[in-house]
C-alpha cells in the first residue's frame, strides 16, 4: 500500500544544498535524485514506504535557517527506523553503498542535517501530496521540567488545531524528534510541525501569513509561551515516489 506524505509513523529527513545553479545541472541533480537514488534508499529499506521531496520557497525571513531541497522518507513502523539507524551507523564498510553521478552527486552537495522524526499527532488523516509545506521547528523552554506534559497538551490540542484552522491548512502533523544523524550546532529541535496546502502559489502563500498574523491565538501556559522556533519555512513539493511493488505483489496485482 503506498504511504502519502506525512502518513507514517516515523519521518526521515535530509535537508541538503545543491551548489549549482546551471539549469542543466538542477534538471540532471533532481532526475538522478528521483530516478536513482531515491529508488536505491527505498529498495535498501524495506520499511521504507515512500519518498517525496521539496524545494525552498519562501525561507525564513530571520536568516538562512534552511537548506534548498528537503527529502523525506516514510517508515513505517518503530523498528524499520531503528533497523535503519543500526544499519547507517554501522561502521562504514558495512553499510550499503549507492550510485554516484560524477561530477555533480555527490560533490556539489552539502548535507545540512539527516534527522528522525516520531509522529505525536495529526489533525486528520494524509490523503494525498500537498504542493507546499510550512515546516516549523519548536523548542520548549531548557528550564521546562515537570511542565513538558502541560506543554504537549497544549501543542497537541489546543495550538496545532487552532493554527491549522486559523491558517486555512489542509492538515497539520507534528512530530518529536527521535534521532539526530547530522546536524549543526546548536541542535536540532526537540519538535517538528508541519503544516499542509494543496495549493503552491506565492500568492496563497502570503495570504495564509496573513491569516497566521492576523489570528486571534489562545495564549497557552507560561511553558508555551516561552517557546523559541529555530526556524520556519515554506517549501514547494518537487516529487512523490512510492516504494515499488515486490515481484509477488506485482504478480498478484495482475488480471
Amino acid at each position: 500500500m503506498t504511504a502519502p506524505p506525512f502518513s507514517s509513523s516515523f519521518l526521515y529527513w535530509i535537508a541538503l544544498d545543491f551548489h549549482s545553479t546551471d539549469p542543466a545541472d538542477l534538471a540532471r541533480f533532481n532526475r538522478f535524485y528521483d530516478e536513482t537514488h531515491i529508488p536505491e534508499v527505498l529498495g535498501r529499506y524495506p520499511g521504507f514506504a515512500s519518498a517525496h521531496r521539496y524545494g525552498l520557497q519562501v525561507p525564513d525571513e530571520r536568516g538562512d535557517f534552511g537548506a534548498a531541497y528537503l527529502a523525506a522518507y516514510e517508515v513505517e513502523d518503530e523498528r524499520a527506523a531503528d533497523a535503519y539507524l543500526a544499519q547507517t551507523t554501522s561502521p562504514p564498510e558495512t553499510r550499503p553503498s549507492y550510485s554516484a553521478d560524477p561530477p555533480l552527486w555527490p560533490d556539489l552537495l552539502t548535507h545540512r542535517w539527516r534527522v528522525i522524526y516520531e509522529k505525536v499527532a495529526e489533525t486528520s488523516p494524509a490523503t494525498g501530496t500537498p504542493e507546499a509545506i510550512y515546516i516549523i521547528g519548536i523548542d520548549p523552554p531548557a528550564d521546562i521540567g515537570d511542565e513538558l506534559a502541560e506543554f504537549d497538551d497544549f501543542y497537541t490540542n489546543v495550538h496545532l488545531p487552532e493554527a491549522t484552522a486559523i491558517g486555512g491548512f489542509d492538515r497539520g502533523t507534528r512530530y518529536a524528534l527521535r534521532h539526530t544523524l547530522e546536524y549543526p550546532e546548536p541542535g536540532c529541535p526537540r519538535y517538528l510541525v508541519v503544516y499542509e496546502l494543496a495549493t503552491a502559489t506565492d500568492e496563497r502563500i502570503q495570504e495564509t501569513l496573513r491569516l497566521l498574523r492576523a489570528g486571534t491565538w489562545t495564549p497557552g501556559p507560561t511553558s508555551w509561551t516561552r517557546h523559541t522556533t529555530p526556524w520556519r519555512l515554506w517549501y514547494r513539493n518537487i516529487s512523490f515516489t512510492p516504494r515499488a511493488p515486490s515481484p509477488a505483489q506485482a504478480t498478484a496485482r495482475q488480471p
